[in-house]
């Protein structure tokens, strides 16, 4: 029987149940990242590894996918591009789980970090691309986006082998943070991908859908670091 369609809330509390989200209580407890910021939460998807907690994230992102199609705000699409590494297993999932919930069927294609030297060397960037036309609806799926560096990568390894559309990239949760260093705020991701890869950025969740779920306590630090740090749209929540 399926299971019920995930919201952005039960999504949520989906990954507090798998530790995946941690949350600093104090200013003491908050999180290195790699851009040298100090943050109150640490999001990571690497700790989904059974496979019951995998098939619950593929119905996330398909049921996500399908209700952004049905409302008008994501195009149908034919391709589910999932970039290496992470992207690849994801993306296989996904593709199952959109066939297997809502009979969507689409091509599943990933990319190689390095090229193939023997065999079908048609593959040796992209593989299941063989299809691909100057028509083709891709949509790029993965686990999280930070700068979206590795996003461009995927892209222009595609647009070695053909012409296609971008209809836009699905993660799990918008961080809803700006790109930069510990020094420095750029744009946030979203504006990212928007400005370079022309396409919108799309979510299960976001990261204001996280704060009711927290304390007092770690409300107001995520809500401090957010002021500084958020996206735009962050910093409206950030006042609050």
């Amino acid at each position: 029987m399926q299971s019920a369609q995930f919201t952005p809330q039960n999504f949520v509390k989906f990954l507090f149940s798998r530790n995946c989200i941690k949350i600093a209580n104090s200013p003491e407890e908050m999180f290195l990242l790699k851009s040298g910021r100090k943050s109150p939460l640490f999001i990571n998807l690497g700790d989904l590894n059974e496979g019951d907690a995998m098939d619950e994230l593929a119905n996330a992102y398909a049921d996500a996918i399908h209700s952004l199609i049905s409302s008008g705000k994501m195009q149908e699409f034919d391709f589910l591009y999932g970039p290496a590494y992470k992207g690849i297993s994801l993306g296989a999932l996904v593709a199952a789980a959109l066939y297997r919930r809502h009979k969507i069927n689409v091509k599943f294609i990933y990319d190689r970090k390095e090229p193939k030297t023997h065999g079908d060397k048609n593959e040796s960037l992209i593989v299941g691309a063989d299809s691909l036309q100057k028509i083709s609806k891709v949509l790029i799926i993965d686990d999280v986006i930070s700068s979206g560096k590795s996003k461009f990568e995927a892209v222009e390894k595609l647009k070695r082998i053909s012409s296609f559309q971008l209809i836009g990239v699905m993660v799990s949760i918008d961080r809803q943070e700006s790109t930069g260093d510990a020094n420095t705020a750029g744009p946030s991701a979203s504006e990212q991908i928007k400005n370079m890869l022309h396409c919108p950025l799309y979510s299960i969740a976001k990261m204001q859908d996280i704060l009711p779920l927290l304390s007092p306590e770690q409300q107001e630090l995520t809500k401090t670091y957010f002021a500084k740090w958020g996206s735009g749209e962050a910093k409206e929540w950030a006042k609050l």
